[in-house]
């Protein structure tokens, strides 16, 4: 099993009255993945960070192996949710590792 884990910071200018439709957008994409990706086990957008935290959004996937998480990156409907998110952020930071 490979996990692959991104932590985001929000960009500080986002219109706040927009951001929640389009973090929930992103949420209810992301967890609709497994069911159209090959291998992507499990994966789920945390969005509730607590005050000692430095990231504003943290995506955690599960994958059955690396060349499950090479597909997953350039597979449409991921690239979808992704051009949603990545406007709204100013830095990611990812780790990928056997679980």
């Amino acid at each position: 099993m490979i996990k692959h884990i991104i932590l985001w910071r929000l960009r500080p200018d986002l219109d706040v009255e927009t951001l929640p439709q389009k973090i929930a957008f992103c949420r209810d994409g992301f967890a609709a993945l497994p069911k159209r990706i090959d291998g992507l086990v499990s994966i789920k957008l945390y969005t509730a960070p607590l005050p000692s935290s430095t990231c504003d959004l943290m995506l955690e996937a599960v994958f059955e192996d690396e060349a499950s998480l090479i597909g997953y990156k350039n597979h449409p409907d991921h690239l979808a949710v992704a051009s949603v998110i990545r406007p709204l952020i100013t830095e990611r930071v990812c780790m990928d590792c056997e679980a």
